[in-house]
């Protein structure tokens, strides 16, 4: 008697056709060839399927990660900023109070935003204080008074801050809506001024004082002025 082999497609089976138990050799031949050929056919089909599967998936995830994102500021990482360097050090020591120089006063005006045309201008102004402030505490002469776990946290913090907001200065705006120009001369010629300061008092506790004293005003002014402005808080 002839055993034929168990395979486990029923439904290729029946589509070449069984054999009958008293098929010849050649003819056992042709049936397991042309049940080979439908299940690589098969297989080829299965995978094709599989690949078109994917490629679906990579041309969703394509037009997902094309699609124009809102370029926003964040409040609650400018808020996280302003709050490590208010508490980074004690009060002003006294012997640093009569040391604060009357000419330099924040162009707060540069900051502000009164309508949504002048959102732009004043979204990037907020970006190049961020830049100047950054420069301002590359420095690694702070006084010892300061605390060093904040001050860390603080960079690292401001960092991600100009990171995350740098699409700001790709915006693209009508010429007549955007007076980033005139608020960038303002804020250049103040952060001068600071950068100033702190070479021609060579680093000392009562100059830093006055930055951080300074750049406190900027980031209160920003959180407070633009609030509703262009913030994303979450």
């Amino acid at each position: 008697m002839q055993i034929l082999p168990h395979v486990g497609d029923d439904a290729s089976q029946s589509a070449v056709g069984r054999p009958s138990a008293g098929s010849s050799v050649g003819q056992l031949k042709s049936y397991f060839e042309e049940l080979e050929e439908k299940l690589r056919v098969k297989t080829s089909l299965r995978m094709a399927f599989q690949c078109l599967s994917w490629i679906s998936i990579l041309l969703c995830i394509a037009q997902v990660s094309s699609m124009p994102t809102k370029c926003e500021l964040q409040q609650t990482l400018m808020a996280k900023t302003h709050n490590l360097l208010e508490t980074m050090t004690g009060p002003v020591p006294l012997q640093c109070l009569d040391d604060i120089p009357v000419e330099i006063k924040s162009p707060t005006w540069a900051l502000q935003s009164n309508n949504s045309k002048q959102d732009v201008g004043a979204a990037k102004a907020v970006y190049k204080s961020l830049m100047k402030v950054s420069s301002l505490m590359e420095s690694d002469s702070f006084p010892q008074s300061w605390d060093a776990d904040k001050l860390v946290s603080f960079r690292s913090s401001w960092d991600r801050q100009i990171e995350e907001s740098e699409c700001i200065t790709r915006i693209k705006t009508q010429k007549e809506e955007d007076d980033f120009a005139v608020r960038d001369a303002a804020l250049t010629d103040y952060f001068d001024k600071l950068e100033k300061l702190l070479k021609e008092k060579e680093f000392s506790v009562c100059a830093w004082e006055v930055v951080r004293r300074e750049v406190l005003s900027v980031l209160q002014f920003i959180l407070v002025e633009n609030s509703n402005n262009f913030w994303l808080t979450v």
